[in-house]
């Protein structure tokens, strides 16, 4: 039998229910929404520095990956599978992306920006994979998501309650990682982690 899945919209209005059985869930959504206030004035210059920040270890399908930056940088840092030395620079055509991994080296070219610059290194396939442009967020009683789907700008958010999680579609600008970052933020710290898809880049 097929999970059963609901999509869920973004909605201009979140009616607090004080006074009501449903009390505590009105309170809940004052704290996440004051989050979400700090979090989307701030969301311009987290962006942009993100698209010039260090490499970032992440989670997709269980399992660590190593998000690579839509800039120019470098890192020598330690995975769950071992040592791993990354840069990424540009060219004339793009950019480039370099990984030392298990006496390897493994190499990727992507556009400049858009989402097809949004890629990361999975070291248990020992390749580069492309990310799609939604997020996994784990589903439970402290979790509202018609606040995540508003402070993230989301087109839209299919739940599947018998699984336990719910698919978040991100608008362009929005990078996967950096949608993560802001949930993270938030009070009741809602768990996500980014989906991968085949690779869709230029290999080297």
């Amino acid at each position: 039998m097929p999970a059963h899945s609901d999509t869920v919209r973004p909605r201009a209005e979140y009616p607090l229910e004080f006074g009501s059985p449903t009390g505590l869930r009105g309170y809940r959504r004052v704290r996440l929404l004051w989050a979400a206030l700090l979090l989307l004035l701030g969301a311009g210059t987290a962006a942009q520095d993100f698209a010039t920040d260090e490499f970032v270890i992440g989670t997709a399908q269980g399992r660590e990956v190593v998000v690579v930056p839509t800039g120019t940088a470098s890192m020598r840092t330690e995975s769950e599978f071992g040592p791993i030395f990354a840069r990424s620079f540009e060219t004339t055509s793009g950019r480039v992306h370099v990984v030392s991994f298990q006496g390897e080296t493994f190499r990727a070219a992507t556009p400049m920006e858009g989402p097809m610059s949004r890629i990361v290194f999975d070291p248990a396939q020992r390749k580069f994979v492309a990310l799609l442009p939604s997020i996994r967020v784990e589903l439970d009683s402290e979790s509202s998501l018609d606040i995540i789907v508003e402070i993230l700008g989301a087109i839209e958010a299919t739940r599947f309650d018998n699984l336990g999680f719910a698919i978040i579609d991100l608008p362009d600008t929005l990078h996967p990682a950096m949608a993560i970052d802001m949930l993270a933020s938030l009070p009741e710290q809602p768990r996500a982690s980014l989906r991968l898809r085949g690779p869709q880049i230029q290999w080297r």
